[in-house]
Order: C-alpha cells, then sequence, then structure tokens
C-alpha cells in the first residue's frame, strides 16, 4: 500500500509543478474596435489548467502596456508561479495584455497639451481618448474575452505610469467595469492634477462596495523630478478621506526604488494585496474539508467574486489522507476532500474518479460504481474508470 501511495504523490507532485513541452507563455489576437475605429492588438495568457479541459471560470486581469518592457512575460510569469504549487497565494487567471497603440490618447482622461514639466507641446494634440478607450474594453473587448473564454466576471485592471491613469480613470468613472485595480506610479500630475481635483466628486460618485485598490509610488529625487509627487498626495487623499466601500493598499518606496524599477515588485505586491487571504497554510491538508470550504466560501464573500482552491491540489490532499500512513490514514477524510472537488468541479472527470477510488477503499461497491459511471459520462475514454468499473460488476 504504501509504495502505491508513493506513486500517487509522485504523480500529484508532478501534476502540480509539470508544464507543458510547449514554451509558448500567449497567443497574440486582433480586435477589430468600431469604438476606436481601428484594429486593436492584445495578448492572452490562459492558465496551466485550461489545457485540461477549461474546467473552471476564471477572474482576468486586464494589463495595460503589455509590450512594454517585456512587461507581458515578467507579469504572466508571476501570476503562473504565484497560483501553481500546493499552497498558491492567488487564483489561476487569464491575463490579457493590450498592446500600446496611441498610449497618450488612450490613457488621458482630459485634452491638454501640457507635457512633463511643465511645457506646452503640440503633439499633444490628441489626447483625451480614456473615455473612449474605456468604452472600448467595456463594450468590445472583454465581451470577447468572456465569450471566447471561461471568466468568471471577476476582473482586475492594471497599469503603470501614464497608463495608471485610466486605472485611475476606470476607477473614477465606471466602477462596476473592474473589481480591483493595480496602479504602479500613475501620471496624477497630468493636466494640472486633474484626477486629484475630481477627488471630491469620485466621493460623492458610484459606489465601489468590494473594490480595491493597490497603488505604489517612491520619494521623489530632487533636482530629477521637476514637480512634487502627486501619487503620494493621491495616497494621502484615499486615507485620509476614504471612499465607502473601496479598500486602499498603498506604498511609498523609500531611495531602494525609482520610477524605472518598482513595476515588477509593485506588481507582485499588486497582486498580493488584491487575494489577501486567499492562501491556504501548509496544515490544510491535516485539517478537514470543510475548512478548506468554509476559507473560501469567506474569502469569496469578502472580494465579491467566486474562488476556489484548484482542483489537483484538493486531489492531493484526498490522496494524501487515503494512502499516507506516514501522517495517519484518515479514509473517511479523504472521501471528503474528494466529494468537496466534485461540488467545486463537478465537470471534471478526474473528480469523479478519485472519489470512487476511495468509496472502493471504504468498501462501499455501489457509490463507487456510481461515481465511475459519471466519470466516463464526462469522459467516455477514461480507461481507469472503464477498468475499475468492470473489477467491480464481476465481484
Amino acid at each position: 500500500m504504501k509504495g502505491k501511495f508513493i506513486a500517487i504523490l509522485i504523480a500529484a507532485v508532478w501534476s502540480l509543478t509539470a508544464q507543458s513541452n510547449e514554451l509558448t507563455i500567449g497567443e497574440r489576437k486582433v480586435i477589430v474596435s468600431q469604438t476606436l475605429e481601428e484594429r486593436r492588438e492584445y495578448w492572452i495568457s490562459l492558465p496551466a489548467s485550461f489545457k485540461n479541459g477549461g474546467y473552471k471560470d476564471y477572474p482576468v486581469l486586464y494589463l495595460l502596456d503589455a509590450d512594454f518592457n517585456s512587461f507581458f512575460h515578467v507579469f504572466t510569469g508571476m501570476v503562473r508561479q504565484l497560483s501553481s504549487d500546493a499552497t498558491p497565494v492567488i487564483p489561476e487567471m487569464i491575463v490579457v495584455g493590450i498592446v500600446s497603440q496611441e498610449r497618450v490618447r488612450d490613457s488621458s482622461p482630459t485634452r491638454s497639451l501640457t507635457e512633463y514639466g511643465g511645457r506646452k507641446n503640440q503633439a499633444l494634440s490628441n489626447t483625451g481618448g480614456a473615455d473612449q478607450f474605456l468604452e472600448f474594453l467595456r463594450e468590445e473587448l472583454i465581451p470577447e474575452i468572456n465569450a471566447e473564454y471561461p471568466t468568471s466576471g471577476y476582473q482586475i485592471l492594471a497599469g503603470y505610469s501614464f497608463t495608471g491613469l485610466p486605472v485611475i480613470h476606470s476607477l473614477y468613472s465606471s466602477p462596476e467595469d473592474f473589481n480591483a485595480y493595480i496602479a504602479i506610479d500613475p501620471s496624477m500630475w497630468w493636466d494640472e492634477q486633474i484626477m486629484l481635483k475630481r477627488y471630491s466628486e469620485f466621493l460623492q460618485g458610484k459606489s465601489t462596495e468590494k473594490r480595491r485598490l493597490f497603488i505604489a509610488t517612491s520619494e521623489r529625487v530632487e533636482g530629477v523630478y521637476p514637480d512634487e509627487n502627486y501619487v503620494a498626495e493621491f495616497i494621502r487623499l484615499l486615507n485620509e478621506k476614504p471612499k465607502k466601500g473601496l479598500y486602499v493598499d498603498s506604498v511609498i518606496y523609500g531611495p531602494e526604488e525609482n520610477h524605472h524599477t518598482m513595476p515588477v515588485i509593485s506588481f507582485y505586491r499588486g497582486l498580493r494585496s488584491i487575494f489577501d487571504g486567499y492562501m491556504i497554510d501548509d496544515q490544510a491538508r491535516f485539517r478537514t474539508a470543510v475548512n478548506v470550504k468554509n476559507h473560501f466560501e469567506q474569502f469569496s464573500r469578502k472580494l465579491g467574486g467566486t474562488f476556489m482552491l484548484r482542483e489537483d491540489v484538493i486531489r492531493f490532499f484526498g490522496y494524501d489522507r487515503l494512502y499516507n500512513d506516514q501522517f495517519g490514514i484518515d479514509v473517511d477524510k479523504a472521501i471528503e476532500f474528494f466529494e468537496l472537488n466534485t461540488q467545486f468541479y463537478p465537470g471534471l472527470y478526474k473528480t469523479w474518479d478519485s472519489l470512487a477510488e476511495a468509496y472502493m477503499v471504504k468498501g462501499k461497491k455501489e457509490l463507487a460504481i456510481d461515481c465511475y459511471r459519471k466519470s466516463l459520462l464526462i469522459n467516455p475514454d477514461n480507461e481507469n474508470a472503464k477498468s475499475r468499473m468492470s473489477d467491480l460488476l464481476i465481484y
């Protein structure tokens, strides 16, 4: 029995960490926008479990400036790593990276000819297109993603520097579009600090119940930056005059970071902040399935979405209790974990296959047969279920 457990454990750990032979991190796509009257390129990265049949609905992270400084490569890798292993920090996500095309036009909430530093620049005559850009996201891109992929409805918008402006503008003007926001040193200097001046309107505006904002900046180096730090001023307003229902987390880095070094660390901290409380501890597999279920139900209520632990992690917990005599076999606890998996992921054949195996160990032949039948209805090519059912029906 111990040898069988070790084989199952190795297979489970491999399923938690193994990657496809392909090294592709995403796919380039194009959408023809009627709102912007142009073709827009976006890149999409899908979770590792998506290839297992797309058995669940995923949150979606919309990343602006995807082509800037390899952000798409770095941030998709970070999402993949943080959502992996047996104690994931964040849920698996679909990442949609939007390639900048008219960056200044699409990011600026108002039309202004004043560039950073206070000089007038006629090249800024096409500014003020943020409302149209957000309409493009809301009316065209997001519906396309929702129609093509299994999405949960929980959406995050992330931007850096100038593309941090539409993140704040979206929060102000249409907080119903996204559940969470990551703004990394947004250009709050724009148009004589127009977004700071609009803060009082924001306080009286639309509901931001269960919305989350992470915002980061750094101390300004005198002589390098011509203006004071308006992001820090924005953080002060958020803390001193909080918007009801909006959870705000912020960081102001010291001299160890600057505008150009902070994106990666800020994106990491932003994800940790938004999904604070998602991670389970290393002892979860030694407790009950009800404990795990309650944890994610409570977390889901806090964020206003639906979140669950990955199927393969729960399956690992079940097999650990079913065969691992090092920590004490408990077949009943194993069955509870496998049953939880069938509740979270009823459309995945593996959940029914595992539950059937636990019923076999328990000696509940009819329940095992019923679960194997359900597994085969989902995946008629499940040879393990066919073989086990044949043995059960004979004996």
